[in-house]
This record gives C-alpha cells, structure tokens and sequence, in this order.
C-alpha cells in the first residue's frame, strides 16, 4: 500500500468519532455555531469567449471552464491567448484578458480577495460594505479597494504590476513601508526592485473597450431587472434578454424563458458538479441560466414553467441546487442506479446537504421563497425522508432521471435522460441529497475534447504580496473523498476539513506571507513573501516630500541664526 492509501485510512479511522458526532442530514448544528456555514455567495462564471480554462479547489488538474460554473474560494482561471472570460461575483464583477490568470483566494461574506499573477483584470465593483475588504494581490502591490468604482491590474512578463482607477479609491503598498492612496485618474507603476511612479491614467486600450461594451450591457440589464430580482441575485441581469415578465394572481411577478421547446423542464439541460462546501451543484447549459436555479422557485402555468424570485427586498442567499430527489444508489437500474429530481414549488422547503445552523436554515429558504413559516422549515428539515406533497411532481415533463453514473461523471443530463423506471412511481420524493460520492469527473468535470490550456509553470511559481492571511488552502480532493464516504455521501463543514488539513499537504499553490491582524487603521502594513521580493527599497512619495518639507525648515532656521549673529549696522 502506497504513502497516501496510509494516509486516507488512518484519517479515516482517527476522524469517525468527530462525522459521526456532527449533525445528520436534515438537522441544524448547534445554535451556537454558525461558523459550520458556508457563505451566502458563490460567484458565478458569467461569459466565456475562447480557451478558458479552470482549476476547482483542492485538484492540481485544469479543465475546460463551463458557462455558469460556481466559483468559490481556491478555485483558479486561466484565459489562453485571444480569450477573454467574465465572473459575477454578485458585488462586483471581474473580467479577465488574455493570457491572464486570476485565483479566488477568499469568497466569502466578510469579503473578496483575489489573486492576480499575469495579463491584465478589470474589477468594477458595483457595493462595498463598511464591514467588508475586497483585496486584489499581485506580484509587486497589494490592492485594497476602499470604495465602489472601475478598477484594471496589469502585470507585465517581468511582475510589474500597474494599478489604475479609472473610478474609485485604492489603497496600494509595495514592500514593508505604509501604504499609498489612490484616487481617480491616477496610475500607479511598481516594479520588482520596490521603485515605483505615480502618473495619470492613459487612454483605454482593446481590452478596456471590450470590458466598457460589456459593462454598457450588464448596467443596462441591471436596471430592467432590478425591479423584480433582489440586486443580490447573481446572474439576474440575463433574464430580460432571454424571457418575459408576467404578473400572476398567486405569485406576484413570474418570470418565463424564451425559446425552449415544449417538453423542457427546469434542471434538465446541464450537468452536476461537486462545489465543495455545497455538495452536488447544478450548472446550467443556458446562457441566462445561473439565477433561476439557484435561487427562487419554479412553477407551471397552462403549458410554460415560469420562475418565481423572493421579493426583491430580501438579501438573497445561494443554493447549489433547489430541487427534491428520488433514486440513488438504493434504485436498481439494470445492475446500475438511476438518480431522478424535480423542481421545487413556491412555498416547498430545501433541505441543505451541508451542515448548517438553524438561523441559515431559516434564512436560505425564506430569502428564496414566500409562505414559509419556522415550523414548516424545522419540520421538512428534521424529516427529510417522510412523504411530503410535492406540487411540480404531477407535471409530466418535471421529473428528470439519469442513470447514476453519468450523474456523478458530471456528463451533461439532455444526452442522459431516461424514462424514469418503475420503481420511481411509488417511490418518495425527499428533501434529501441521494448518498452518490463524488469522483475526481465529478468535480473537474467530464474530460475536454481536444487541448486544455494552464498557465506556464513560471506563472503558476510567481510569487505574489498580500495585505492579510488568505484562508487556507482546501485538502487535496483524493483525501476530501474518502472523508466524505466516511461522512455518509454528505459534504465536510468546516471543522472537517481543518482536521483533514491538519494531516495533509494541500494542492501547492504560491501563497504570500500574511502581515499581522492587529494593524493600526490609518497605516496597515503590508508583506510579502521572502521570495517575492529583496530588501526592502520601497520609496513613498509622501515620505519624500516630507523630508523635502524637513529640509526647507533645517535651511530656514540656519538662515535665521545667521542673520542673528551678524554684526548691526547703525
């Protein structure tokens, strides 16, 4: 038996007594703990134009990157030569040119921060909370975004990393020294010997045309949408392009797709993925297909699906999935297993795979659905395997099935499908995520037909600066798997995966040192790693005028004690 078989089975042995004392599905973890939730945000893969290529968290492999794929923290883009690539990032949205690699280091509720090792990003960043930090870190600058605005980071093949506001406020450091702020309009330069220069920003290029001509349309969109769709609802600025809004006696305002044939049902045109920490998460094959699978409901109309949101004043909270399920490994299917879901109705309750405090329980339904009370959640949530009324299962074209393994090869479900097997007509529809453990396909996706693009191995080794500690990096996915397995097919909280972390080296990914918590407000200090840099020759701008100003007061004074000690004349 090789080093990690070893491994896995003596994390296996040493980890049971902490999985089976965490909650089963359906129940709550305890009140008290609400850091076992995962964040209410995961951005979303929004355009791809070219050869665009993604590295999941926790996998050293890269793959071609799918149209609404979820984005989380410790995945990584690559856009090859003459592409371009989009992220939704709900608050802000980053486009990438070509040749550009770009890392969610950390996507979560308290804030952003990315990653950018080569090419150019532009960041244009729609809200920023007080309370929250977003953080652009490159080979030679740390940037933090101090209010909303349009951003762009270049670095050149030497690490050169310029800075433009076009709008906003930043606040950027090269080396060990305070920072600098910068405003509208200006450029600033900072090169791999800690120099740099501020100047004006210059006039666009290709790149910042094409993100203009990109920005035009989703401002656009975001108006005519806004008035129906919380702004928290990632992906809702595709659904006036590719639908209709209709108002429904019961419902309020419904949305219907354009353009899909007469059988179409909600989540059978895609495939599934393993999100960690969701678990199974639905992509969609669907331009505009991101926000209504991931939030809201589904309901049928005469002879159309529409797509109810929550109220638009509600902070929206992400689902990897809102459906029932039926099948499993428990379902024979010709010396295989068939899995099979459905859409849920307004007012239907989703039961979250992943462990979850009640107040998250709470929220993530009620912010996607109207007529639910506490007591229905609790209810549902604590019983997920009891018969329930589905509405949307006495719709003929709702119920999807595939055979399980193309479900778990994440192979796309329109070239699956399969009449559902007759064990499926008195079978229960559950709440409850069928126990189907993911493979290594099942996160990366099904193999890409013809060549993969990565980065260069010199820009995957660039080292670059950073203002505080990124989360750490997820366990590698082969040890992640076996946990799982052992976790019953449910996908691993937190403290999981810090006891896995804990006794595995992780996918190796350059990470910068991280400068310390406790920093004074007005001077946050800044480090990089020892690789990153030499000693320290960081020159600020505003250091230099002051000793210019100390210079001034020294010539002044002296020319007042000589004018003293000069001899009167009468």
């Amino acid at each position: 038996m090789n080093a990690l078989g070893r491994l896995i089975i003596a994390l296996v042995a040493t980890g049971v007594a902490a999985w089976a004392a965490a909650p089963t599905l359906g129940q709550e973890a305890d009140p008290g703990q609400p850091d076992s939730d995962p964040p209410s945000r995961a951005a979303r893969l929004s355009y791809l134009e070219g050869s665009v290529s993604l590295q999941p968290a926790g996998v050293e492999d890269w793959n071609a990157a799918p149209l609404n794929q979820p984005l989380t923290a410790g995945d990584a883009l690559w856009s090859d030569s003459g592409s371009h690539a989009e992220a939704d990032l709900g608050s802000a949205v980053v486009r990438l040119d070509e040749n550009s690699s770009v890392a969610l280091l950390d996507l979560s509720d308290q804030g952003v921060q990315l990653r950018v090792s080569a090419g150019a990003v532009d960041v244009d960043v729609n809200a920023l909370d007080a309370d929250e930090a977003f953080e652009i870190d490159a080979p030679n600058a740390a940037v933090l975004l101090l209010r909303a605005g349009k951003y762009r980071l270049s670095i050149d093949s030497n690490g050169n990393t310029s800075v433009d506001i076009r709008s906003g406020q930043a606040r950027v450091a090269s080396g060990d020294q305070q920072p600098m702020t910068l405003v509208t309009g200006q450029h600033g330069l900072y090169s791999d010997n800690g120099s740099y220069a501020v100047t004006h920003v210059g006039p666009p290029d290709d790149f910042d045309r094409w993100c203009q001509q990109r920005q035009v349309r989703w401002a656009d969109q975001q108006q005519a949408a806004a008035q129906y769709v919380s702004t928290d609802v990632v992906g809702y600025e595709d659904l006036n392009d590719n639908g209709q809004w209709q108002t429904e006696p019961d419902y309020g305002n419904v949305w219907f797709p354009a353009q899909v044939s007469a059988d179409w049902a909600p989540y059978s045109a895609g495939h599934w993925v393993w999100v960690a920490p969701w678990g199974w998460s639905w992509v969609d094959d669907a331009p505009w297909g991101f926000a209504p699978f991931h939030y809201g409901r589904w309901g049928h109309f005469g002879r159309r699906w529409g797509w109810i949101p929550a109220p638009p004043h509600r902070h929206a909270i992400y689902a990897p999935a809102l459906v029932a399920w039926v099948g499993g490994s428990a379902v024979s299917l010709g010396g295989g297993a068939a899995v099979g879901w459905l859409p849920l109705a307004p007012g239907e309750v989703y039961v979250p795979a992943y462990r979850v405090s009640p107040r998250y329980l709470q929220n993530v339904n009620t912010s996607n659905t109207n007529g639910l009370n506490a007591a229905d959640v609790i209810n549902v949530s604590r019983n997920p395997g009891r018969p329930y009324r589905y509405a949307n299962r006495v719709v003929p074209s709702a119920l999807t099935v595939v055979p399980q393994v193309n479900f778990s090869a994440g192979q796309p479900v329109a070239r699956h499908t399969i009449s559902a097997p007759p064990q499926f007509a008195a079978a229960t529809l559950s709440a409850r995520t069928p126990t189907i453990i993911p493979g290594r396909e099942s996160v990366l996706g099904p193999v890409a037909l013809g060549h993969v693009s990565r980065p260069p191995a010199a820009i995957l080794g660039r080292p670059v600066m950073t203002r505080r500690q990124p989360p750490p990096a997820a366990p590698r996915f082969e040890v992640q798997q076996s946990a799982i397995r052992a976790n019953g097919g449910s996908p691993l909280d937190a403290g999981q995966l810090q006891h896995l972390r804990a006794q595995d080296t992780p996918v190796v990914r350059p990470m910068p040192a991280a400068s310390a918590s406790a920093l004074p407000e007005r001077a946050p200090q800044f480090q990089a790693s020892p690789q990153a840099m030499g000693p320290n020759v960081f020159q600020r701008r505003d250091r230099e005028l002051q000793q210019q100003h100390e210079q001034r007061q020294q010539q002044q004074q002296q020319f007042q004690l000589q004018q003293q000690q000069r001899p009167q004349h009468q």
